[in-house]
């Protein structure tokens, strides 16, 4: 079985790319059903329904594959109950608070009773189990559910080298889902309407788009000769 192993692995050093799509085969074969759950809040618990995989190349796509949305309404009294809040924990976790503004938003609308039909819970509607992942005992609690959700986008920033599309795709349906699907958006409605609506709540909120360089317009810099006659 050893051996057999060390020669599995020498083939497929040798065979890179094949290896890449037998790999990609395998997972989805191998894949927890319950990751391709994309209820808000639900990527926060799926990271491990399976082992983690490596990191594969981006597939370049020709668009972003979410729809166009306004951005959502909030209850601005709510919001400015928990506007301090947000904007200390944004700084403790080194993270911009309109971006925790924005998720809050989609997620619970500023409810910090909000449980979900799944479970999740809290303003950044937590699950039990990812609210204890990054350190919080009780998700009810505004302040330790921020501190976690915080924490958890902290840790996808990193994860996904700040792809604030592929971020929020995955604190919807899990950095799993993520994976699965080689550095894209899942084919969920549910997570790209999500990814979505955090984007356009965002831009209102800012007047900036978190969306990468290659989805953006492009600005085309005109250069006119001098002896050009106007």
């Amino acid at each position: 079985m050893i051996k057999r192993a060390l020669l599995t692995g020498l083939l497929a050093a040798l065979f890179l790319p094949a290896a890449y799509a037998a790999g990609s085969q395998a997972l989805a074969n191998d894949y927890d059903i319950r990751a391709d759950a994309t209820a808000p809040g639900l990527g926060a618990t799926l990271s491990y329904d399976m082992p983690p995989a490596p990191v594969l190349p981006a597939v370049t796509e020709p668009s972003l594959p979410v729809p166009q949305v306004d951005a959502p309404g909030y209850n601005r009294q709510l919001a400015a109950q928990f506007a301090k809040l947000i904007n200390r924990i944004a700084r403790e976790q080194q993270l911009d608070p309109q971006l925790l503004h924005s998720i809050i938003t989609v997620e619970s609308g500023y409810n910090a009773g909000a449980v979900s039909p799944k479970g999740a819970i809290g303003l950044m509607q937590l699950m039990p189990d990812t609210a204890s992942r990054f350190g919080s005992s009780n998700p009810a609690d505004p302040v330790q559910n921020l501190r976690a959700g915080a924490r958890y986008v902290r840790f996808l920033l990193a994860l996904f080298n700040h792809n604030m599309p592929l971020v929020l795709a995955a604190y919807n349906a899990g950095e799993g889902a993520v994976s699965k699907y080689r550095n894209t958006i899942p084919p969920y409605q549910e997570t790209r309407d999500y990814v979505a609506k955090v984007l356009a709540s965002y831009q209102l909120r800012t007047g900036q788009s978190l969306l990468p360089a290659q989805y953006q317009p492009q600005r085309v810099k005109l250069v006119v000769a001098a002896d050009t006659p106007l």
